[in-house]
């Protein structure tokens, strides 16, 4: 069903299945089949805050046996613990060594799931970071947990110079071209860096620019971007193929 607000509420508003909001229409009770599941999300956020690396591959066996696929995983398990943790430490209560921990959790699940199959050019989305984002965890996740979904996703962990994303934007061809904005202050380098990317490729390159991050996820008011960018807050923005891009 997807995400909605409030997005600081990681109860069922962020991915209840089909099968149970029909059984909530019926009025019938989900405590008893949920419980195991309830009890794994609570054992996952415990093992992530506390960066226990040792414990990722039974509670990935956990999930499995309780039936959650890749999808389940990230986006109802580990989606909340990610959000969770930008925001404790936007508001000072993760030292950066715990930050470190959990990054490094984070990591070796993505390594235990299994990857999504690769896809030649064109690509649905290419993921770029912007220079002086430190933050890898938010993009990763989004590219696995669209790559479980069908979608092709490319992710650049590192920044990149201007003519090398153009390089690899004409070898790609890709739908979208996305930045991770972790912080306010990225979303308008990522702005300047959309105008020259749009500058520098080629009309039968054009494509779709979208931002997406913890930066327009914070409390008050959400960062400008400048017009004919998007702004994704959540995984189903990326499924719809039949909106042409905006004009330049």
């Amino acid at each position: 069903m997807g995400e909605s607000a409030p997005f600081d509420d990681p109860s069922f508003s962020h991915g209840i299945c089909a099968r149970c909001e029909a059984r909530l229409e019926r009025d019938v009770p989900l405590s008893l089949d949920t419980e195991s599941v309830r009890a794994l999300f609570g054992r996952i956020l415990v093992s992530a805050r506390l960066g226990d690396e040792t414990a990722c591959a039974g509670l990935l066996v956990e999930a499995q046996a309780l039936g959650l696929d890749t999808e389940s995983i990230l986006v109802g398990m580990l989606q909340p613990a990610l959000y969770q943790a930008g925001l404790d430490w936007h508001e000072a209560r993760m030292s950066p060594v715990a930050e470190q921990r959990f990054t490094r959790w984070c990591e070796r699940v993505f390594a235990m799931l299994a990857p999504a199959a690769r896809a030649g050019p064109p690509v649905d989305l290419l993921i770029l970071q912007t220079p002086g984002n430190a933050h890898t965890v938010g993009p990763r996740f989004a590219a696995h947990a669209l790559g479980a979904r069908g979608l092709s996703v490319e992710f650049v962990a590192s920044a990149m110079p201007l003519d090398e994303m153009l390089g690899l934007a004409r070898r790609l061809r890709p739908r979208f071209i996305g930045f991770s904005c972790a912080l306010p202050p990225a979303v308008s380098v990522a702005t300047d860096l959309v105008s020259r990317l749009r500058a520098g490729l080629e009309p039968e390159l054009m494509c779709r620019y979208v931002l997406s991050g913890f930066a327009f996820r914070r409390g008050g008011a959400s960062p400008v971007v400048a017009p004919g960018i998007e702004v994704a807050l959540d995984l189903d923005y990326f499924g719809a193929t039949d909106r042409a891009p905006p004009a330049p």
